[in-house]
């Protein structure tokens, strides 16, 4: 989705569905599931901040989005109910992944529209299974 909140065009690069996007403004968290995704098969797209993530969206659309809920400039579940509200970027699955442990943050990421909970530090394992379930 375009910044303005136009919906993006379908990408016509064939390669888009094991395209992530990762959203998070800790480079080490970003450059551990890079590394897990690329090895995993998938092409990996990466973005700082908010801001920075709906610059890559208006571009292209990613078959997933590994989104932190707390970034610089607000909280990823903006982005997340922004995106599951609109018909172009609905289906795209959304796994947040944050630092935060309680009960109330999954639940809370969850009813915003995030397909799936990943706590830091991050089980490999399980991470790994969610993203491939959800690429089928």
């Amino acid at each position: 989705m375009e910044p303005s909140g136009r919906p993006i065009s379908p990408s016509t690069d064939s390669s888009i569905s094991s395209r992530i996007l990762v959203v998070d403004d800790h480079e080490l968290n970003v450059a551990l599931l890079e590394r897990l995704l690329e090895l995993e098969g998938h092409e990996v797209r990466a973005a700082n901040s908010l801001a920075a993530a709906e610059r890559v969206l208006a571009q292209e659309r990613p078959a997933a989005i590994v989104l932190d809920l707390n970034l610089p400039d607000g909280n990823g579940l903006e982005l997340t109910r922004k995106l599951k509200s609109h018909p172009m970027t609905a289906m795209i699955p959304i796994v947040a992944c944050t630092a935060g442990v309680t009960g109330d943050d999954e639940l809370r990421a969850l009813e915003a529209g995030c397909d799936a909970y990943v706590s830091k530090p991050i089980d490999l394992r399980r991470f790994a299974t969610i993203i491939g379930s959800m690429l089928g």
